[in-house]
């Protein structure tokens, strides 16, 4: 089993691992975890087995996916293509509503052209069009079903505002 990230979450703080039970825990190679050693993960004695605390690990596991993290601006998003944080194209720029009041802005490097998506806040979403002078599209507020028979009211009846 291998896992692209390893989740502090799958270690726990008061135990401690040997090198094999820590990358079995993480789903890692043990020569991935030896290489974390070598660079600066704590070791509780330089005994054999090694000893590994639980909370070293966790610590260690969150600073390094640290490093890995990019922070942009509110108008900027990340481009993989050019490994660094830049302003979208404004006429490929979408919003897209997610829930817990989240929104996925989608869009292309204004440079490169290459896609980039970013989650964002949607009480950030107001402040994010005023900087990149973009306007969101408005939806609608009432649907009109003129001419459509409505499903919770009698089909031979005619309704006030239907009348001409």
């Amino acid at each position: 089993m291998s896992s692209r990230r390893n989740s502090p979450n799958r270690i726990k703080s008061h135990r401690n691992y040997t090198v094999i039970e820590l990358s079995e825990a993480l789903g890692v190679h043990p020569k991935t975890v030896r290489n974390w050693l070598r660079v600066g993960l704590p070791v509780a004695d330089e005994k054999r087995p090694l000893l590994i605390n639980g909370t070293d690990v966790k610590i260690y596991l969150k600073q390094k996916r640290k490093t890995y993290m990019h922070q942009c601006e509110l108008d900027e998003m990340y481009c993989f293509k050019c490994k660094q944080p830049k302003k979208p194209n404004t006429e490929s720029l979408q919003f897209f509503t997610k829930p817990a009041g989240m929104v996925q802005m989608m869009g292309r490097c204004i440079e490169c052209g290459c896609k980039a998506n970013k989650y964002v806040s949607s009480r950030d979403l107001k402040s994010i069009c005023q900087k990149l002078n973009v306007k969101l599209p408005i939806a609608e507020k009432h649907i009109i079903l003129r001419g459509n028979a409505l499903l919770n009211c009698p089909l031979n009846t005619v309704l006030k505002d239907e009348k001409k």
